[in-house]
């Protein structure tokens, strides 16, 4: 005769803090943001100055229309060398990825993690009612998981 529990899973209150972690603890808030008629000379300028890999570009009213990154600028160099055309007269719109996906500042850093994976991004531009309130990338999930104490997940 086997023995049927009724008792449901038990989870700890360790397991439900760490749903609580969220991306707007770990984001950064100082985004450095691009307009999508601003020139990739300029833009590479910026990134190469500020040490980042990519930043959001946004409308002239601040809503969120692409990403600009190091890809997209390898590829600016790229046609730049083929075509003989000078890289400081293309503007940012040409080569941005217009299709862009993002987080909300309430979304768990697990989850996040798991969209890192899924679509193969460095970087989610953090959105709260449309507006950009930070910037969440691959280390900053890192960041998060060594403050957690223990390896339980």
């Amino acid at each position: 005769m086997s023995v049927i529990s009724f008792k449901g899973q038990v989870v700890n209150d360790d397991e439900k803090n760490y749903q609580k972690i969220l991306v707007k603890d770990y984001m950064s808030k100082d985004v450095i943001t691009f307009l999508k008629h601003h020139y990739i000379f300029d833009v590479m300028r910026v990134m190469s100055e500020k040490k980042i890999s990519g930043a959001p570009v946004i409308s002239k009213r601040g809503k969120l229309v692409g990403i600009i990154s190091e890809s997209d600028i390898m590829k600016n160099i790229i046609d730049s060398q083929y075509y003989n055309m000078p890289v400081e007269k293309i503007k940012v719109s040409k080569y941005m990825s217009k299709f862009t996906d993002f987080v909300s500042p309430n979304d768990s850093i697990f989850e996040t993690a798991s969209n890192f994976l899924k679509l193969k991004r460095k970087r989610f531009p953090v959105l709260d009612s449309g507006k950009i309130i930070g910037i969440i990338s691959r280390i900053d999930i890192i960041n998060a998981a060594l403050n957690i104490e223990s390896q339980n997940w």
